[in-house]
């Protein structure tokens, strides 16, 4: 199992943390988990938002929670490479810094885009099998 654990509040602190500290493996596995802890387990009871809680409950939690969006931004800044620049001011900068996965086997390609008052700001990468298309 390879979900979180580590409460609904800390997600955000807990995949950017992983990332930053050269466990960026961890962290994708954790996002890319299934069963309970993770969002496939919310997706796969048919969920259109993030929920309060990881139980399941028709009446006893809200199921419409922006704080879990903190994957979403996860997803946008660690895993695509694309961020405001830490000192910048009204998102006049960006900053372009994709963290690869060890392996393709993980993830295979990413992308993102930014809106700013400035302009879009896009990003992608993919991994690709070079000796293939050498041998051709």
């Amino acid at each position: 199992w390879q979900g979180f654990g580590e409460g609904m509040l800390s997600i955000r602190y807990a995949l950017q943390t992983l990332s930053d500290n050269g466990f960026h493996h961890i962290a994708l596995q954790k996002a890319a988990g299934v069963g309970f802890g993770t969002p496939e387990y919310m997706l796969r009871h048919n969920a259109t938002t993030m929920w309060e809680s990881w139980w399941r409950s028709e009446d006893l939690y809200s199921r419409n929670h922006p704080f879990l969006g903190a994957l979403a931004e996860w997803m946008v800044s660690s895993v695509a490479g694309v961020s405001l620049y830490p000192t910048t001011i009204g998102g006049r900068k960006v900053l372009f810094w994709p963290q690869f996965p060890k392996s393709p086997m993980i993830m295979e390609y990413a992308s993102a885009s930014y809106g700013s008052v400035v302009g879009d700001f896009s990003i992608g990468w993919r991994f690709e099998d070079h000796r293939s298309s050498q041998s051709k």
